[in-house]
């Protein structure tokens, strides 16, 4: 099984600080599906990258949406869409899952930094064996504001109402959190990334 990475901050924007978290989500996306990581920015992604991988990750981004190039996003969402491949949002990854199938995006009510309490609404699959609040990590200034019909939430918190999302029949997931940014003492994320990859293999 190979597994896509795509990230989706601009090269331009790509500071030390910023490639390093990338390759802290790298390795625990390898740690957690025991497979090598192909990573590719979205501005150069080539379509057949997505089309012959079994999974894609979706990454956050750390830049305004108005900062990015629109037409190099459609890029990015005709390839994913066309892929027909399992996907994991993260953050800005899956605001844009929600962009690809016609939803909307706005600022949140505040910035939301650190790790913070979320309620699970759905446990059924991505947050299957998991309580009913979890502790995870956030980071973003946007959030979800219009979701398409064919998902449904599966997580929200008391400042984000879209925490978590399922569209079943495209095997698309997205986590408005970071799973990748986890802890002893917060350990709910590694869960979930584990998760997703069964769903994959399953």
């Amino acid at each position: 099984m190979t597994v896509q990475l795509v990230l989706t901050e601009r090269r331009v924007d790509l500071t030390e600080s910023r490639a390093r978290n990338y390759e802290r989500l790298r390795s625990r996306l390898a740690a957690a599906s025991g497979l090598a990581i192909d990573d590719v920015h979205y501005e150069e992604l080539v379509p057949e990258q997505l089309t012959r991988a079994d999974a894609i990750v979706l990454s956050g981004s750390s830049a305004p949406w108005s900062s990015h190039e629109p037409a190099a996003l459609a890029r990015l969402g005709d390839a994913v869409r066309a892929a027909d491949r399992p996907v994991l949002g993260i953050c800005a990854g899956l605001q844009l899952q929600a962009l690809f199938a016609g939803g909307e995006l706005g600022p949140s009510a505040a910035e939301q930094r650190g790790f913070q309490p979320v309620t699970l609404r759905d446990r059924s699959d991505l947050f299957r064996d998991l309580p009913e609040e979890i502790v995870v990590f956030e980071d973003h200034t946007d959030e979800v504001t219009v979701l398409p019909e064919s998902f449904r939430v599966l997580a929200s918190s008391a400042t984000c109402a879209v925490q978590a999302i399922a569209d079943p029949a495209r095997r698309w997931w997205g986590t408005q959190f970071h799973p990748e940014e986890f802890s002893s003492e917060h350990p709910a994320g590694e869960r979930v990334l584990r998760t997703f990859f069964e769903l994959v293999s399953s």
